[in-house]
């Protein structure tokens, strides 16, 4: 059993394994197995030690059903605000009809008094 270093060359960071050796019968070779210790701190070049756990840390879970916390507090501010839009679409709606029909009856209004003018002008006008 011997510690192994591997420096990466893109970071510098010097990584530190347990390697012991395992003789594998079908290649008739001797193969080591590598057990990651920790990094090598680059001051004083003692081991770190890591945290010797592997995988998924247990909070993944919290952090997925935050997040669905989430995505269902933004899903109902988004469905108030679709209804909200939605009433006062309705109400603009029917203030424009209610203006459309008050602007009926003003055009109707002036095309009967611009008519009434004009016959004015023909009767003080005759010959035009």
């Amino acid at each position: 059993m011997s510690i192994v270093r591997y420096t990466n060359k893109k970071t510098g960071v010097v990584s530190l394994y347990e390697s012991t050796s395992h003789y594998d019968p079908v290649t008739k070779q001797s193969r080591p197995i590598r057990k990651y210790l920790g990094t090598e701190d680059p001051v004083t070049k003692e081991l770190i030690p890591s945290a010797g756990k592997r995988g998924r840390k247990k909070g993944s879970k919290n952090k997925q059903e935050q997040g669905d916390a989430e995505y269902r507090f933004l899903y109902e501010d988004l469905k108030k605000e679709c209804l909200e839009k939605d009433r006062m679409i309705k109400q603009l709606s029917r203030e424009n009809q209610i203006l459309s029909s008050c602007l009926l009856r003003i055009r109707e209004m002036t095309n009967g008094i611009t008519l009434h003018q004009d016959r004015n002008a023909e009767k003080q006008n005759p010959d035009t």
